[in-house]
């Protein structure tokens, strides 16, 4: 069972009907493309370390849980209700506590076609 299984008091139980990825090893996420961007539907069910990387720019919100990213070299805690803004470019990366649930959004193409089930 993945994590995404899982999360469906978050989720509603149509959102398994979405193409997904791995994102990072532990999180399975539902992604929808558009004409310009994508948008992900995540959740962990462990404590989970995304390593730092950098892409297109990206937006999201906290529905449940924590996540602490360090942005640019500043580290910044979010929880439910928090939103956050992550420029083009900039480096980051995230810890995410056992639970969390978010919504992330990316400009352009995060995920090839290719790289969803």
């Amino acid at each position: 069972m993945g994590a995404y299984t899982r999360a469906m008091n978050v989720f509603p139980e149509w959102f398994k009907a979405f193409r997904h990825v791995t994102l990072w090893p532990g999180m399975d996420m539902p992604v929808l493309s558009g004409q310009g961007g994508q948008i992900g539907f995540g959740h962990v069910s462990e404590d989970t370390e995304v390593p730092e990387h950098a892409h297109s720019g990206q937006w999201g919100v906290v529905l449940e849980g924590r996540v602490e990213f360090v942005i640019g070299g500043e580290r910044r805690v979010y929880t439910k209700g928090d939103y956050y803004h992550i420029p083009a470019g900039v480096p980051h990366s995230a810890r995410l506590a056992a639970g969390t649930a978010f919504i992330d959004v990316w400009e352009g193409r995060r995920f090839s076609e290719e790289s969803m089930k």
